[in-house]
């Protein structure tokens, strides 16, 4: 069993308290009208009093749908390691209660070399921990199938999405957790110190549209070319590796912590994005 590290402190530790302040969120979520089967998202991992609001557009569009099987991607902030790590526990424990660990393709994808970065990896992750409440909220019954993302080279990303894209199916969905730039002296990324709102919302627009242009190679070449400080920029390159040719990526929202605080010292930035299928 994977306990909550971080209830009570990233977002409340009281179920009652939680389950209405996510419910809160999902109803207040602005989100279009948008048509097709869902394949993937892109969700932040901020406190939940930051990027809540972000996350709650994502899982607004995922709420009521047939599936019973997420892969959830995120990164790796507490340990360096090469590839991915599967999940080594049966189970994920929040407030709202214990969601299931799909140990059978946990445990296959652990044979594979790409796959074999430490299990322990996720037991401090607060990138995976954060969607967990908005999963069993809007899905109550599926099963999860969390994988922490290491050091991550183009092909490697491509090697990873050809086993994942084989465990997809109508009724699985991946679900990548990500930030996008992290600004300020405190995260030591100070690119431009005048008009920073404005300057921030020019690089992760930058960084937005490769994505939803669905190009791999031009996000990783922007990332590296911009230092833009994409606390998921792996995973992302991992979803992007695995989108069919039909898909079609959406924005539903963006903002900046700084936003929120009326601060841009330090800020980090929040989107949240959907890929649909016909």
């Amino acid at each position: 069993m994977r306990k909550s590290t971080i209830a009570g402190s990233w977002y409340p530790g009281d179920k009652r308290e939680l389950s209405k302040l996510i419910e809160s969120l999902l109803q207040k979520a602005d989100i279009p009208e948008i048509n097709g089967n869902l394949f993937g998202l892109i969700a932040p991992h901020a406190g939940i009093q930051f990027s809540g609001q972000a996350a709650a557009c994502a899982y607004r569009m995922v709420r009521d749908r047939d599936i019973n099987r997420v892969i959830l991607i995120g990164p790796s902030h507490y340990q360096g390691f090469h590839g991915l790590a599967v999940s080594g526990v049966d189970a994920y424990e929040t407030p709202l209660g214990r969601m299931k660990v799909d140990q059978k393709r946990a445990g296959a994808l652990a044979e594979l070399p790409l796959f074999q970065g430490p299990n322990k990896a996720e037991l401090p992750e607060h990138s995976l921990e954060m969607h967990v409440p908005f999963l069993q909220t809007v899905l109550p019954d599926c099963e999860l199938l969390p994988l922490v993302a290491g050091q991550l080279t183009l092909d490697d990303c491509a090697n990873a999405a050809r086993e994942l894209t084989q465990l997809m199916d109508s009724r699985t969905i991946v679900a990548i957790s990500s930030d996008f730039t992290h600004y300020g002296q405190r995260f030591g990324y100070l690119p431009f110190k005048d008009n920073i709102r404005k300057n921030l919302h020019a690089l992760d627009t930058g960084a937005i549209d490769c994505i939803l242009q669905k190009d791999c190679d031009s996000f990783l070449e922007y990332v590296a070319k911009t230092g833009a400080t994409i606390r998921g920029s792996s995973p992302i390159a991992l979803l992007l590796q695995m989108l069919p040719p039909e898909s079609c990526g959406s924005l539903l929202t963006y903002y900046t912590s700084g936003d929120i605080l009326e601060d841009y010292s330090d800020t980090v930035s929040y989107a949240s994005i959907v890929f649909m299928t016909d």
